[in-house]
């Protein structure tokens, strides 16, 4: 019996490394096959100085983007070309007060806390924009510390902008609502505040921000479809407004 024991033991034992050793050959397939440069343009040359994402059959990945390389592993998940999977984006920190004031207005205010306060001044961060809307994403507004204006045709014109006072509140006239959804850098999407209090007309928002890092890509993707990497949008689908990167011929 002891003996039939080990023997299936050692069945399993061999079996799990079958299995293991399937898995791996398929990965390395799939690697095998999606590797290579993918570059901007539509022409199958490679332009080395323009923005490029190299897939190395080791699953590991070197992406140019504005000149600047950046390293890590890539995996393939079905559609999706995951890069650097393993390390988690972190997201900011967002609370809401609200209170009466005497005002025919209603005021936001934004405190804003970066993570990296004690490190070097150079790397701090600093408040940039947020976006606010009222019951709908039509109703919004964007606010910022400076103006901004568009400085090329691709960016976004950035429209209903409200600039930060010298004590970092905005005055917008009064509007009924009952939830408020706030967004901001480093976020995937609108948090939603609820409305407590009909008559408050005061609305406090902490924003306890992350240190950026930017020199690791953290658990970002690209759609692969054929012979070209699409960027996502905010649904995670293809972004039909950016060129993909299409694979070259070295």
């Amino acid at each position: 019996m002891h003996a039939t024991l080990l023997q299936k033991k050692s069945s399993m034992k061999n079996l799990f490394l079958i299995i293991l050793i399937f898995v791996t050959s398929v990965f390395y397939a799939q690697n095998k096959d999606v590797s290579g440069i993918y570059g901007e343009k539509i022409t199958e040359t490679f332009n080395p100085k323009g923005d490029y994402l190299e897939l190395k059959s080791d699953s590991t990945f070197i992406y140019n983007y504005l000149g600047k390389k950046y390293y890590g592993n890539w995996e393939l998940s079905q559609n999706k070309v995951l890069l650097n999977p393993k390390i988690k984006k972190q997201f900011p920190k967002i609370k809401m007060r609200e209170s009466r004031i005497n005002s025919d207005s209603i005021t936001i205010k934004i405190n804003y806390i970066s993570s990296n306060e004690n490190s070097d001044h150079s790397k701090n961060q600093d408040f940039r924009m947020a976006t606010i809307y009222f019951d709908k994403k039509g109703r919004y507004i964007n606010i910022l510390k400076s103006p901004s204006i568009r400085q090329c045709g691709w960016a976004p014109i950035i429209r209903k902008q409200k600039i930060l006072n010298n004590d970092n509140s905005v005055q917008i006239s009064q509007k009924d609502f009952s939830q408020i959804g706030f967004m901001t850098y480093h976020l995937n999407d609108y948090i939603i505040f609820t409305r407590t209090s009909k008559d408050s007309n005061f609305f406090e928002f902490d924003i306890e921000d992350i240190q950026e890092d930017q020199d690791i890509i953290k658990d970002d993707f690209f759609l692969i479809d054929g012979k070209s990497l699409f960027y996502p949008n905010k649904k995670g689908n293809k972004n039909l407004m950016r060129l993909p990167l299409t694979k070259k011929k070295i």
